[in-house]
């Protein structure tokens, strides 16, 4: 069993007694922000002047400064920016502001664990990293709940670095449902694994792959995309609510048989060699260095997996039937992209 931490293992007065500084405001950043406000912590926000969130932490009550400043300003930098622009951010902003006694808390620890960001020894860093979006980081903790998240400690220079990421951890409602001891290397490879090869790449392959065995025997577009990706979310809510056990009750008795003698088939042991492939792959590094050298040649592999993706004839279906549904159209026309460089 993990090692779970709670509210009482932690002291808020800890991060009440830091000046903390939140380097972005997209979905963690404004969570965390507003969070650590209402309870009672020195915050401001790190944004660049020309960016489109600077006008709206402002307008939420918070202090906004540019991120130098903000480093400048704190004895706690918090990095919640996305992990391409780190590097840079560390060198231009966080590092010549560094003194000894300060501490970097990081939401996810890409850089730190393959080498790209190196603190210097007399800094704490720690990681806290909500196992949910913002908006239910948020939410949670306005109606006195929260989200579990993971902590680590990568460095502790001072002798306290635990007590700062737990007392960070409640701060933003983390406690009150339960902090998961971890390290900063196995956050990294579990999430890296498990978007790759289950979560994102291995469940979108699955479903494109069904679409195209359907459509190819003959079936209609429509129905194919109905039975194979918008029914996903139906047995997904039963496994997120339920586990997989209870989820297999649950859909029919047909599709319970089925699971059981076409499951493991279609997913042999072939496939979980080459998962283990690709958790060798984060492991040693070999994909963070492929990942980060196409972000600094400016994407182009990105682009190109992006552009064939959308040209998928699945997509034009999927925008098709969203339209017969209210309760997902909004979805096309309020998206946020994700960063390709």
């Amino acid at each position: 069993m993990a090692d779970l931490f709670d509210d009482d293992d932690a002291d808020l007065s800890v991060v009440q007694a830091r000046n903390v500084a939140v380097l972005g405001y997209s979905s963690q950043g404004r969570a965390q922000a507003l969070s650590l406000r209402d309870s009672g912590v020195d915050v401001r926000v790190g944004l660049v002047e020309s960016s489109r969130d600077w006008g709206d932490a402002q307008a939420e009550g918070l202090r906004v400064v540019t991120p130098y400043e903000a480093c400048e300003e704190a004895d706690l930098v918090v990095v919640l920016t996305p992990e391409p622009g780190q590097r840079t951010l560390y060198t231009e902003a966080i590092e010549p502001n560094l003194v000894d006694g300060d501490a970097l808390l990081f939401g996810h620890g890409f850089n730190l664990r393959f080498g790209y960001v190196k603190p210097p020894d007399g800094v704490d860093v720690v990681m806290v990293a909500p196992k949910g979006p913002g908006n239910l980081v948020r939410r949670e903790f306005e109606e006195g709940r929260g989200v579990p998240v993971l902590v680590a400690v990568e460095q502790d220079a001072s002798g306290q670095a635990w007590d700062l990421a737990l007392s960070y951890a409640k701060a933003i409602g983390g406690t009150r449902a339960g902090a998961i001891k971890t390290t900063f290397a196995e956050e990294t490879e579990t999430h890296l694994f498990g978007s790759q090869a289950v979560l994102c790449g291995g469940v979108s392959s699955l479903v494109q792959s069904g679409i195209e065995v359907l459509t190819e025997a003959g079936y209609q577009p429509e129905v194919a995309y109905f039975e194979c990706l918008l029914e996903l979310k139906q047995v997904v809510d039963l496994m997120y609510s339920a586990g997989i056990a209870e989820q297999r009750r649950s859909v029919g008795v047909s599709a319970e048989y089925g699971d059981h003698t076409s499951g493991r088939y279609v997913i042999d042991d072939s496939v979980k060699q080459r998962m283990r492939d690709v958790l060798t792959a984060v492991q040693d590094g070999s994909w963070a260095a492929d990942f980060v050298a196409d972000q600094d040649a400016g994407a182009p592999r990105l682009r190109y997996f992006r552009q064939r993706s959308e040209s998928h004839p699945m997509e034009q279906t999927g925008r098709e039937l969203r339209q017969l549904m209210s309760w997902v159209r909004a979805f096309d026309d309020d998206r946020t992209e994700g960063r390709l460089g």
